[in-house]
């Protein structure tokens, strides 16, 4: 026997955007203010392995309301101690409504793998999983998205947010973590960069044979991080911004600066001692 069609539980349109305005006005009086930032592959070159994009870059943040749906707190594994050191396995779930998503984003759908920046928290955590069919079809329509997100771990992703959507916030949190390279310049140099300028080698910026950004300076030692090309030791290098030209002295990629207790570069100066990295046949005296 058919349902009866005196009924309209799931095909009624009006009570079908009643519900999607309810559960907007629910998520804008209760929700809090996130930025979503989504994030493109720029890269040809893929990992094959991992089945991952080799760079990824976020260049917008959108400002949206979403609904906390962990109010007692944080899920996941919390705070432990691992082999690895201190690991926090914060998780976040938000509600966000399909409409106002596209809306303000202009994307079809979250996706996993974007980011939501949390300012309760001021942290940034990642999309691991959308479920789109949750409430399940009420009155015959889904109108949110959940969103289960974990804490965002910083692996040189870029990000080139404009300052208009809190684009300095990102800058910080890129320069700070990113891989960094050290380069040296003559002891009896005084100049001073700009944090977070690019400087390169060659003619202009344009056609420079090699660019990077400035993530710190102590004295005549700079770190720089998102570099392109390759910098090459005593020629000059130019900054954009304070305008300054000086030589390069020496270049070292060993330097960790995010860590304080690095020591990679005592284990290179140590393995150097103990065996000879130059032998291309180490192993059978010549015979291969």
């Amino acid at each position: 026997m058919a349902t009866n069609h005196y009924f309209k539980n799931f095909n009624s349109f009006p009570q079908q955007e009643l519900l999607n305005s309810l559960t907007k006005e629910v998520i804008q009086m209760s929700g809090i203010n996130v930025l979503y930032l989504k994030g493109s592959a720029t890269s040809s070159i893929k990992d094959t392995l991992l089945n991952e994009e080799t760079l990824v870059v976020y260049k917008n943040a959108y400002e949206i309301e979403m609904y906390i749906n962990t109010t007692t707190g944080f899920e996941g594994g919390g705070d432990i101690s691992s082999k690895f050191g201190l690991e926090i396995q914060d998780e976040l779930i938000l509600i966000v409504n399909k409409e106002r998503f596209t809306e303000e984003t202009f994307t079809a759908n979250p996706r996993e793998g974007d980011l939501i920046y949390f300012p309760l928290g001021k942290g940034i955590f990642q999309i691991k999983f959308v479920e789109h069919e949750n409430p399940f079809y009420s009155l015959g329509k889904n109108t949110v998205y959940e969103l289960t997100c974990e804490l965002f771990k910083y692996s040189n992703e870029e990000f080139d947010i404009p300052p208009i959507e809190s684009g300095a916030l990102f800058d910080k949190v890129e320069r700070e973590n990113s891989t960094t390279t050290e380069i040296t310049f003559p002891s009896d140099s005084s100049t001073v960069f700009w944090i977070g300028e690019t400087i390169y080698q060659g003619a202009d910026l344009e056609n420079s044979t090699a660019r990077a950004k400035v993530a710190s300076q102590d004295r005549n030692k700079i770190n720089i991080y998102r570099i392109r090309g390759s910098f090459v030791e005593n020629i000059d290098i130019q900054s954009t911004k304070s305008s300054l030209v000086v030589n390069l002295d020496s270049i070292d990629d060993q330097v960790i600066s995010t860590s304080e207790f690095d020591d990679n570069e005592e284990f290179e100066t140590e393995g150097d001692n103990i065996l000879d990295f130059s032998e291309i046949d180490p192993w059978s005296e010549g015979d291969l």
